[in-house]
């Protein structure tokens, strides 16, 4: 059984350290085998008026995984020192207030006022979900885990609050702030359904779990935590990146072109505040790379989601969130990558954290 657990670890470890190459393969085969991911998303299961798709279960297994591998004593950790989560969901939360307004002023500077509305909503919409629950599989044991699934639970609890707030600002800037009235009345209901069910529930499971598990039992089973989180995420971005096939298929290049600038610019400022902020504050490189996660990764999975359902027949949107979704996971790498000096945390079945 040792043999068996050094094993598993060695394999997740690699898939880690390879993390950027399974990614670009997953986006890969979404554009050459895209079937199977579009009869993924086409089935779904209907729950309290929510449409629940291959998304939902894949998200929950990520956040149970994350959070089983939190030891019982170091689960209060980022209570006691919270300046790492106080610095990441505050940083989170202001760049969401400011990523939208600023992609429509810029839109409307340049002229493109035609796509500036739909563009700039599907902003408001990813940047005011709640921080990614990949962050926990990109940080790996580089980071502060525990910190980070602490800023995912607590983003994803104000969620409901946060994405009315940023699309009620982007009602100054946008035209006919009657849609995006009605942006947020869809949206809303919508994002707080599925960031309780995919996002709260399961990471409140997983420390559940953890804490009433034998040690016996959770010493076997957290080497797999890992390796689950892993295939889990990287199943999502496969299913994920299926749905912007069809978008890539029917949209003139110039406009692919257009959604791809704005996806991929409007995240790399996400993760560069994250950045400056991290630095202001002088944090250690561990803390610092979880601040600029919880910075610059937002829940695509959740924002395909809603964008889907608030911008219908404007697929526009859809494709500004997966592109979006490729660029946080590529900033995601360069992030930890910082933050590599870090001695490494690796969880025992004694339910501590040993260096």
């Amino acid at each position: 059984m040792p043999a068996r657990s050094a094993c598993v670890g060695r394999l997740s470890g690699g898939i880690h350290r390879r993390l950027a190459p399974a990614v670009l393969l997953c986006y890969l085969l979404a554009l050459l085998v895209p079937g199977p991911g579009e009869r993924l998303r086409g089935t779904a299961l209907g729950l309290l008026g929510l449409r629940l798709d291959a998304s939902a279960p894949a998200l929950f297994l990520i956040l149970f995984a994350a959070a089983f591998q939190v030891p019982p004593g170091c689960a209060l950790t980022a209570v006691r020192q919270p300046k790492a989560v106080l610095a990441g969901l505050t940083a989170h939360l202001l760049t969401a207030f400011v990523l939208a307004p600023a992609t429509a002023l810029v839109m409307y500077g340049a002229g493109l006022r035609g796509p500036a509305g739909a563009l700039s909503s599907a902003v408001a919409l990813i940047a005011a979900a709640s921080v990614a629950a990949a962050a926990t599989v990109w940080i790996g044991r580089d980071g502060e885990v525990t910190a980070l699934l602490a800023v995912v639970l607590l983003s994803a609890l104000l969620s409901p609050l946060t994405m009315p707030t940023t699309l009620g600002l982007l009602g100054h800037v946008l035209p006919s702030p009657g849609h995006t009235r009605a942006l947020v009345d869809g949206a809303a209901g919508q994002a707080r359904a599925l960031l309780t069910g995919a996002v709260a529930l399961p990471c409140a499971l997983g420390l559940l779990a953890r804490r009433c598990v034998p040690a016996a039992v959770s010493g076997r089973l957290l080497p797999w935590a890992p390796l689950v989180a892993i295939a889990a995420m990287l199943a999502l971005t496969y299913v994920n990146a299926t749905a912007a096939v069809p978008v890539l298929r029917r949209e003139p290049w110039t406009v692919a072109a257009l959604c791809a600038a704005v996806g991929w610019g409007v995240c790399r400022l996400a993760f560069l505040v994250g950045s400056l902020t991290a630095r202001a504050l002088r944090l250690p490189p561990g803390a610092g790379a979880t601040v600029t996660l919880a910075c610059g990764m937002s829940n695509v999975s959740v924002s395909t989601v809603v964008v889907s359902q608030a911008l219908p027949g404007q697929p526009h949107g859809l494709l500004v969130a997966l592109v979006y979704g490729l660029a946080q996971k590529v900033s995601a790498r360069r992030a930890v990558a910082k933050g590599a000096a870090v001695p490494s945390y690796r969880t025992v079945s004694e339910g501590r954290a040993v260096r």
